[in-house]
């Protein structure tokens, strides 16, 4: 069993015992998605807190005859609410809508690494975001 998957089950099967008083309920229409995530990125992440999630991965850049293949990192939701957190199998749980919870999903395969990034209270501004990698990096 994917270990993201396994990680869900047990979040799921933990139910009230993660439910906290500032534990924010999942509004009509979205979804509650878990994902696994290593330790040090939620030691400071609470339910009710703000998340953007990035994922790098391996993207073909360039023109159809000039092709190279180059480790990028994306964001690719932004403004996420945390629903809850479950430190003891490293379990996050976000608020997505239908469309950002497939999203979410198609990158939380075990070859794509994901990061969390916490945002600022009261920070909801959504910004558009290019893709980051080392040739923009070092020009």
């Amino acid at each position: 069993m994917n270990i993201r998957i396994l990680a869900a089950v047990f979040l799921l099967a933990a139910g009230p015992a993660l439910a906290s008083d500032k534990a924010p309920e999942l509004k009509a229409g979205y979804r509650a998605l878990a994902l696994t995530f290593p330790a040090h990125q939620l030691r400071y992440i609470e339910p009710g807190d703000r998340v953007d999630v990035m994922t790098t991965f391996s993207a073909i850049m360039g023109k159809k005859d000039e092709t190279t293949k180059e480790d990028v990192t994306a964001t690719i939701l932004q403004n996420v609410i945390v629903l809850a957190v479950d430190r003891k199998f490293n379990v996050i749980q976000l608020e997505l809508n239908p469309n950002e919870a497939q999203y979410a999903a198609l990158f939380a395969s075990p070859d794509k690494t994901m990061w969390l990034s916490k945002r600022a209270a009261g920070d909801t501004e959504m910004h558009p975001m290019e893709m980051a990698n080392a040739k923009k990096l070092f020009r």
